[in-house]
């Protein structure tokens, strides 16, 4: 198969993959029967789940050394280049970031350095992902070949200038990468701000604790500061002088949380806290619908809705906007009415991947989803950064992987969906929740960031291949 949409300079030189690799093969997958061959394994093994458009530095699994003499996984070179050849991943790509294997349905390709910069092999691949997706076959699980994969050929330049162009693109990924790492912690710091404050009741449970000691009103506050932001007494006083803003917004805080712990629904809570179940706190709750082909076949507009998959909400919680399929908006505004998403919805996963959660942002207004996402409205927008945290917890994706139905494909009900359960102030405008609230604004600022950036690299590879753009 020859890609060759772009508009090379004649002195570009066609190569198939075959051609510009020293070596293209697959793995294995090791022997479940055999505990040995995974038990304090230390050799990363990657399947084509893992396969993240990047570079990739750990697997999920592990296997060991006898693991690889005793099936066909093997040890494959840094830099190497995977392609899932086969299922719902098919046409995915990664780049190992060192030594690795993989299992059976990823293509390893291992680029030969004297003939191509695998950056710029990968960056290809990647460009025409959905030219590749298109040549899978297959009606219950579709396929790509080895040799399918060997005859991929294109127009390349001379190394040097594979090498300036992947320059530039690797430096847009490396600000898409600090920008991941830095939604990666703020998503550490609101769960684990979350279980402080509304899980094990930390900042009142240490008024509580100060006052049945015989202490102060004054001197409880205090506890509940140095609960807040886990700094000792002198710390804190020390702060006071350093940063008095920062002081007063945590004395703010501590002060808003109450004095005293009930009991509701057999759980000890703050006092002015009550349960919720999501019905109680949405307008609606329910799951979009994949088009009907024959729709989809007879509709003679362009798509231009985008219709989100399971695939696209990352295990971060973003919405790969890039990434989104589009359908025409004739069919989503008709067939598809009932599931329109509006701005701040809280989506989750409830068939195939489940428990992937992620709100809707300003720019996906009006787009729609399928079956296996369900949508939550609520009533008021102060809560969304709270319940959508609450849904990522660790307690909540237990509680929903207990509840999972096992078919055809494994899902949740819209009725487990609609009774989660959630304690909260009864006044949505307490501090905490605020806080929340400016948390998921940073989270959110640096998605689009990232988006931006993701779509500037896209743009720019066809530009810089067709001369439009001077790579120097």
């Amino acid at each position: 198969m020859e890609f060759n949409s772009l508009a090379a300079d004649k002195n570009w030189q066609k190569y198939s993959l075959e051609e510009i690799c020293l070596k293209i093969t697959s793995g294995g997958t090791p022997s479940r029967q055999n505990p040995k061959l995974y038990k304090n394994g230390n050799i990363n093994w990657i399947k084509t789940k893992e396969l993240n458009n990047g570079y990739i530095f750990e697997s999920e699994e592990k296997i060991t050394e006898e693991a690889i003499k005793k099936s066909s996984a093997k040890l494959l070179p840094v830099n190497t280049i995977l392609l899932a050849m086969y299922g719902a991943t098919v046409g995915e790509l990664g780049i190992l970031g060192k030594e690795m294997t993989c299992n059976q349905a990823c293509c390893a390709l291992i680029i030969d350095p004297k003939k191509a910069d695998y950056r710029f092999i990968f960056y290809l691949l990647r460009l025409y992902k959905k030219e590749i997706q298109s040549l899978a076959t297959g009606a219950a699980q579709q396929n790509l070949s080895a040799k399918t994969i060997k005859e991929f050929s294109f127009y390349i330049p001379n190394l040097e200038k594979q090498k300036k162009i992947a320059d530039i693109l690797s430096e847009l990924d490396k600000k898409i990468d600090l920008n991941t790492q830095i939604n990666q912690t703020l998503e550490q710091i609101t769960q684990a701000l979350f279980k402080s404050w509304f899980v094990d009741f930390d900042p009142v449970r240490a008024k509580v604790q100060a006052l049945s000691d015989g202490l102060s009103l004054e001197q409880a506050e205090l506890a509940a500061m140095q609960a807040i932001s886990g700094k000792t007494p002198e710390e804190l006083t020390a702060l006071s002088q350093t940063q008095p803003d920062y002081y007063a917004e945590l004395a703010e805080t501590a002060k808003a949380f109450p004095c005293e712990m009930v009991e509701v629904d057999g759980v000890e809570v703050p006092k002015g806290w009550e349960c919720f179940s999501l019905k109680e706190l949405s307008s609606a709750i329910s799951k979009g619908t994949t088009p009907k082909k024959s729709s989809l076949n007879s509709c003679d507009s362009k798509g231009t809705v985008p219709f989100i998959k399971v695939k696209d909400i990352s295990e971060s919680g973003q919405i790969l906007i890039n990434q989104v399929e589009q359908i025409p908006e004739k069919i989503s505004s008709t067939e598809l009415k009932r599931s329109i998403l509006h701005k701040n919805d809280i989506l989750i996963s409830i068939a195939g991947t489940i428990g992937r959660v992620a709100i809707v942002p300003n720019e996906l207004e009006n787009a729609n989803t399928n079956q296996a996402i369900s949508f939550i409205r609520l009533y008021n927008d102060n809560l969304v950064g709270i319940i959508s945290t609450f849904l990522k917890s660790r307690k909540n994706q237990e509680d929903i992987t207990s509840k999972v139905i096992q078919g055809v494909q494994a899902n949740i009900s819209l009725e487990v969906v609609r009774n989660i359960k959630i304690f909260l102030p009864i006044n949505f405008n307490h501090k905490a929740i605020l806080i929340f609230n400016s948390l998921l604004n940073k989270q959110l600022i640096s998605q689009k960031e990232n988006l931006l950036i993701e779509k500037s690299r896209d743009l720019l590879l066809p530009k810089l291949l067709n001369g439009e753009i001077n790579e120097k």
